[in-house]
C-alpha cells in the first residue's frame, strides 16, 4: 500500500489522541507507530524493531541534553536566581517589553526547553508591569521570543536533532549559528517592533531599584560557554566542545553553588520533568523509525516533486508534522529521520535544509501545540486572541525563515 494514506491516517490519530483523549505524546506516538507500520505493510517484527531503535536513538541524542537543561532550570528556579537574571537584563535594557523578549530569547536555548523557560519566567515577566493588558503583551513577547531562539539556534534540541542526524549536516555544527543568530535577532527585533506599535503599553512601569550584577545566577551559562570555547579553540581539550559534556559542566556548576535542600528539591523536580520530556521525544523517535522503515520517503518524494521543487520537501514534511502533533522537537526529529532516507535532499544546501525544517516547525502552532494552551491559561485570553497573538506571529516567523532558506539555497 502507498504509505501516504496510512501517514494521513496517522496524523489524524495523533491529533485525536492528543486533543480528544489527552493522551501523553509518548503513548499517542508509539500507538500511532504501530498502526502506521501495520497499515503500511511492514511485518510486525520490523515495526517493533523500528520503534525500539528509533526511541533508543533519540535517547542517545537528546537524553543528556534535556536532562541537564531541565535541571539547570530547576536549580535557578528553586534558588530564586531567575529573578536575578531578569533583574540584570532589565538593568541593561530598561524597557519591560525588551526585557521580556530578551529574557525569553536568552534562556530557552541553555535550558533546552521553550516551555520550561516560559513557565519559570511567566510570573516574573507578568510582574514587570502593573497594567493587566500590558502584562499579557509581555507574556506573549517572552513566549514567542523563546520559541524563536529555541527553533533556530544550535544546540537547542530542534536544530540539534537535525544537525546530529548522519548525512544531513556535514562539517562544524556551530557554523550554522553564523546565519541562524542574525536571522533570529532580526525576527526578535521584528517582534518587539510589532508589539510596540500594535499595543499601547502604559508609559509608567513599576520602579525597581538597581541591585547590581548577579554573577552566580549566570554561572551555569558561563561555564557552558567557556567549556565549548575551550574545546573548540584548544585541541587537547577538544572533548569539551561536546554539547553533552558542556551542559553537564553547567549543571554541576549550578548544583555546587546552592544549599543542599535547594539542590535536592531542584533535582527531584527536574528529573521528573526531564523524564516526561525525554519519553515524549522517544515516542517521536519511535514514529520516525517506523516511517523510515516504510516506503513513505519514496512516496512523498514522488508526490511533492510532481507539484513542487524538491527543495521545498523538508518544509512541507515539517509543517505537516507540526500541525499534527504540535511539538517542535518531535517535528524536527521525525523530519530528520525521514530526510536521511531520501538521497534527493542531499542536493540541498545543509544550512538551507535545517532552516526549512525550522520554518516548518514554526507553522500551524495551533490546537495541537501544548504551548498554545499554556499561553491561553496564563494570559486568560480567548481562543481567537491566542491565535492572533501567538499562532500568526510564529507563522510569520516561519515564512521569513523559509524565505531565508530559499535565498541561501539559490546562492551560488
Amino acid at each position: 500500500m502507498n504509505a501516504l494514506i496510512p501517514f494521513a491516517l496517522a496524523l489524524v490519530l495523533i491529533t485525536v489522541a492528543s486533543l480528544r483523549y489527552r493522551l501523553p505524546p509518548f503513548l499517542s506516538l508509539v500507538g500511532t507507530s504501530i498502526v502506521f507500520g501495520l497499515l503500511a505493510g511492514l511485518p510486525a517484527e520490523t515495526v517493533i524493531t523500528s520503534i525500539t531503535g528509533g526511541a533508543g536513538r533519540i535517547f542517545a541524542t537528546l537524553g543528556v541534553v534535556i536532562f541537564c537543561g531541565i535541571n539547570i532550570a530547576g536549580v535557578l528556579r528553586e534558588s530564586g536566581r531567575i529573578e536575578e537574571i531578569v533583574a540584570d537584563i532589565r538593568g541593561a535594557v530598561r524597557r519591560p517589553l525588551a526585557t521580556a523578549g530578551t529574557a525569553g530569547y536568552l534562556l530557552s536555548v541553555p535550558l533546552m526547553c521553550g516551555i520550561t523557560s516560559f513557565l519559570i519566567l511567566a510570573p516574573i515577566v507578568s510582574g514587570l508591569h502593573t497594567d493587566r493588558e500590558a502584562s499579557k503583551t509581555l507574556l506573549y513577547c517572552a513566549g514567542i521570543a523563546g520559541m524563536i531562539s529555541y527553533v533556530l539556534l544550535y544546540p537547542a534540541p530542534v536544530v540539534y536533532s537535525m544537525i546530529t542526524t548522519p548525512g544531513l549536516f556535514p562539517g562544524d555544527p556551530w557554523e550554522f549559528n553564523l546565519l541562524a543568530i542574525p536571522l533570529s535577532l532580526i525576527l526578535l527585533a521584528g517582534l518587539l517592533i510589532a508589539l510596540r506599535s500594535r499595543s499601547s503599553l502604559p508609559a509608567a512601569p513599576p520602579e525597581t531599584k538597581a541591585t547590581g550584577w548577579h554573577p552566580r545566577a549566570w554561572l551555569p551559562f558561563l561555564v557552558i560557554l567557556v567549556a565549548l570555547a575551550a574545546g573548540t579553540l584548544i585541541p587537547p581539550l577538544h572533548a569539551l566542545a561536546n554539547v553533552n559534556l558542556a551542559l553537564l559542566a553547567g549543571l554541576f556548576a549550578a548544583l555546587l553553588t546552592v544549599p543542599g535542600d535547594i539542590r535536592e528539591r531542584a533535582v527531584a523536580r527536574g528529573t521528573k520533568n526531564a523524564g516526561i520530556i525525554i519519553f515524549d521525544l522517544a515516542g517521536a523517535g519511535a514514529f520516525g523509525g517506523v516511517i523510515a522503515a516504510s516506503t513513505f520517503s519514496a512516496d512523498v518524494t514522488a508526490l511533492v516533486t510532481a507539484y513542487l521543487p524538491i527543495t521545498l520537501l523538508p518544509f512541507v514534511i515539517a509543517a505537516l508534522l507540526q500541525a499534527a502533533q504540535g511539538s517542535r522537537v518531535v517535528t524536527a526529529s521525525i523530519t530528520a529521520t525521514i530526510l536521511a532516507t531520501i538521497p534527493a535532499v542531499l542536493v540541498i544546501n545543509p544550512v538551507a535544509l535545517v532552516l526549512m525544517v525550522s520554518a516548518g516547525a514554526f507553522m500551524f502552532s495551533y490546537a495541537s501545540d501544548p504551548f498554545f494552551w499554556l499561553l491561553k491559561r496564563t494570559t486568560g485570553d480567548d481562543f481567537t486572541a491566542v491565535v492572533r497573538n501567538y499562532t500568526l506571529p510564529l507563522s510569520v516567523a516561519g515564512v521569513v525563515t523559509l524565505a531565508a532558506a530559499l535565498v541561501i539555497q539559490g546562492m551560488p
